[in-house]
């Protein structure tokens, strides 16, 4: 290292072939928010000061830190793009998660992503790494789930484990983080917390808050499962109750988080009502507990505004400020509906009456439930 080479702490993962990736053009999940993700940190004046490094493939020995040989060999076969009907056994070839050509390839290359940032991390000075395209929660160790075929997240955090830091992970996505809840279920090196949209109304089914880990990971494993129509107001109070006590208590090295953008109020695969506002709360809360943090995208079909919302996320954790240098220049970028063009920013959103108070006991009773079964496991 020369004299006066300063390290980047901030390190972002980009690729151009990666964000063109289409599962069918017609299935909800888009790698291009990606894209339009990098259009806005570019816009905002938020690379500044960053690493930006190409995805590499992950090494095959790394799966097997989280899935089975058979479940990779199987997936291995569906590189070129062909059905064969013993694939549903691996979860292969269903409408979530389709066969294409080049999907093994995607995969590697997308989650070579988060481990290289985990690796980063762990090994050098910086302090924020960013995978857009990564945050596959859903993956099995034996079959593919929900849009994702390689846990990326499972196989970084064994790796850091391995490595002797303890984590923590944090997933914010809509949907609960099934995955990673059971590559740790049994294990207290990771304290896995995961709010998100109840398992009554949506996939996967799963992510109550009775599903506290089991073993040496009983207490480890907490979900903060949320009624549909949630606005800000409800979802910090459930998330500002449970996840700093838990954080301080912990005290992690490293901070893996799962920014899906599907949360918002705009998606069209959910029912919650969060804003940009509540979502960056969350994000400046969880900063304040570890000098270190993975991030990773996830879900968000709104793709707008899942790019909006994880140039926050950039923002929040790489401390850097949002300057638009487009506004009011006449011809200028214009990234979704004309009304949200020029800012990241929601206008508040609040519900109200019946609806407000059923919400807000299903999120009382749900934090009390973590405050008496969890707490005390952590001298809280």
């Amino acid at each position: 290292m020369h004299k006066g080479f300063i390290p980047m702490k901030n390190i972002f993962f980009y690729s151009e072939d990666l964000a063109q990736v289409e599962y069918s053009p017609t299935h909800p999940f888009k790698p291009m928010r990606a894209k339009q993700m990098m259009d806005l940190l570019n816009r905002y004046g938020l690379l500044e000061d960053t690493q930006i490094l190409e995805h590499p493939f992950l090494e095959e020995d790394l799966l097997y830190l989280f899935h089975t040989p058979d479940y990779i060999q199987a997936l291995k076969t569906c590189e070129h793009g062909e059905f064969d009907i013993n694939l549903l056994t691996y979860g292969l070839g269903t409408h979530d998660n389709p066969i294409f050509k080049g999907v093994y390839s995607f995969s590697l290359q997308a989650s070579g992503g988060t481990f290289l940032g985990a690796k980063k991390l762990a090994e050098t000075g910086a302090t924020f790494a960013f995978n857009p395209i990564g945050g596959f929660h859903h993956a099995m160790r034996d079959h593919a789930e929900g849009f994702c075929y390689i846990n990326d997240l499972a196989i970084a955090l064994h790796y850091l484990i391995k490595k002797g830091f303890k984590c923590a992970y944090i997933d914010i996505d809509v949907h609960h983080g099934d995955g990673v809840q059971s590559a740790f279920y049994d294990d207290n090196r990771v304290l896995t917390i995961s709010i998100h949209e109840s398992g009554q109304f949506l996939f996967p089914g799963t992510g109550f808050e009775n599903e506290i880990g089991e073993g040496p990971g009983y207490g480890y494993n907490v979900n903060i499962p949320l009624l549909k129509d949630t606005d800000d107001e409800i979802y910090l109070y459930a998330f500002e109750e449970i996840v700093p006590p838990l954080l301080q208590s912990f005290k992690p090295d490293i901070v893996c988080v799962q920014v899906g953008g599907d949360s918002h109020k705009d998606d069209p695969l959910a029912h919650l009502n969060l804003t940009s506002n509540g979502y960056e709360k969350v994000l400046k809360i969880i900063k304040q507990y570890s000098s270190k943090v993975l991030g990773t995208g996830g879900g968000g079909y709104n793709l707008y505004k899942t790019a909006a919302l994880w140039t926050l996320a950039w923002s929040t954790f790489a401390g850097v400020k949002p300057v638009d240098n487009f506004m009011g220049v006449v011809g200028g970028m214009m990234f979704g509906p004309e009304m949200d063009a020029g800012s990241l920013y929601d206008t508040p959103y609040h519900i109200g009456g019946l609806t407000k108070e059923q919400c807000f006991a299903y999120a009382r009773d749900v934090v009390d439930y973590i405050k008496q079964m969890v707490f005390p496991i952590h001298n809280i």
